[in-house]
């Protein structure tokens, strides 16, 4: 009996590149894959590697860019000793070639510690990582699968003719609202998002900003504040109200963006990716001191395309929101206006598309 076709996925940190790398995986074992999956103990890859009943390869490797000298060099340490317990643990003179696929970030460092296969990646943003572009400019990637069509614009300016850019999408798995009529009637529902580990400045601000319109029975809130900060959300509150309802993650997103009328959010890659699949008119609140501002470039794809708006952190941001908010709610067609332009985007299914193009390797 031959063995099953085995692929290496890459991916660690933040859900921002875990959940892709996730969908992708469940993707390959679904075609009947042996998926072995490289990760940190910090993030939840670990336990997705549980979830998903596959094997999991543990590496000590540390994010640098921004960091002081001495964290940067332990970072160095960390990843010299990855590459020795990722060679130790793939066991590469005992085994067949196989592909890796990763996903950005600094766990796709360990790339240049495989040579027993093709290395694809994927990119979320934008804006190309530190590391996504490291991997590109020194020829150790042979395909790029883009988030976005200016991901793949900006790899075309490294003038690599022989790396293949695919503009393949996010993987985001099924993402979609049910329908496009709001089951609700008279109140307008507000989805809050911070992303994977919920925003500390969403967290703070958005209840003042809508308190007005809770008390005047004018909307329902479902705000989603990250693991271990539903204490501090629920005192921003006046929970005497049943329009409000909290919690730390969201697992079914589609069900909450077919409830949502308007979404307040981070603008990472995936939820910019979730928004149009879904339909969901945003108000992108862009981190301010993300790396490369590939936040605010995110935002800027939808925003050009007159498909959500953006409000910046500021001092003036509670009262910035407050009337916008305002303006929304008096004239709700603008909703309908920008949800126009988001169904104009094409969606791509990405997770196809990636499988397509590994497997491809194997034919």
């Amino acid at each position: 009996m031959s063995s099953p076709k085995t692929i290496f996925i890459a991916a660690g940190g933040t859900g921002g590149h875990v959940f892709p790398a996730k969908r992708v995986a469940q993707k390959f074992i679904k075609e009947g894959f042996k998926v072995i999956w490289i990760g940190t103990n910090r993030g939840p890859e670990k336990n997705i590697c549980k979830e998903l009943d596959i094997s999991f390869i543990q590496v000590p490797l540390n994010g640098f860019r921004g960091k002081g000298v001495l964290i940067k060099l332990k970072a160095l340490i960390a990843f010299l000793a990855s590459g020795v317990i990722f060679l130790f643990k793939s066991k590469p003179l005992n085994r067949e070639n196989y592909p890796m696929i990763v996903f950005g970030g600094y766990v796709s460092l360990i790339a240049f510690f495989y040579f027993k296969g093709p290395v694809f990646l994927q990119e979320q943003n934008t804006i190309p990582g530190s590391v996504s572009k490291l991997l590109f400019s020194t020829n150790k990637v042979s395909k790029v699968f883009c988030g976005f069509p200016k991901t793949k614009q900006i790899f075309e300016n490294f003038d690599k003719k022989y790396i293949k850019l695919i503009e393949s999408g996010n993987p985001i798995g099924e993402v979609t609202q049910t329908n496009n009529t709001n089951n609700h009637s008279d109140k307008f529902n507000l989805l809050v998002l911070g992303g994977s580990q919920g925003s500390s400045f969403l967290n703070e601000h958005v209840p003042k900003s809508i308190e007005f319109f809770i008390k005047n029975s004018q909307i329902n809130v479902l705000h989603q504040c990250g693991v271990n900060k539903k204490e501090f959300v629920e005192k921003s509150y006046d929970l005497s109200s049943k329009d409000i309802q909290i919690e730390e993650f969201i697992n079914h997103m589609s069900q909450s963006y077919t409830w949502a009328d308007l979404v307040i959010c981070r603008s990472g890659a995936l939820t910019i990716s979730e928004l149009i699949s879904s339909k969901s008119v945003g108000i992108l609140v862009p981190l301010k001191n993300s790396i490369d501002n590939h936040q605010m470039e995110n935002a800027s794809y939808l925003y050009e395309k007159n498909a959500s708006w953006i409000l910046q952190e500021s001092e003036e941001f509670p009262l910035n929101l407050f009337n916008l908010l305002k303006e929304i709610l008096e004239k709700k067609e603008i909703v309908d206006e920008k949800k126009g332009s988001l169904e104009k985007i094409k969606i791509k299914p990405s997770e196809q598309i990636i499988f397509n193009e590994v497997n491809a390797w194997y034919e």
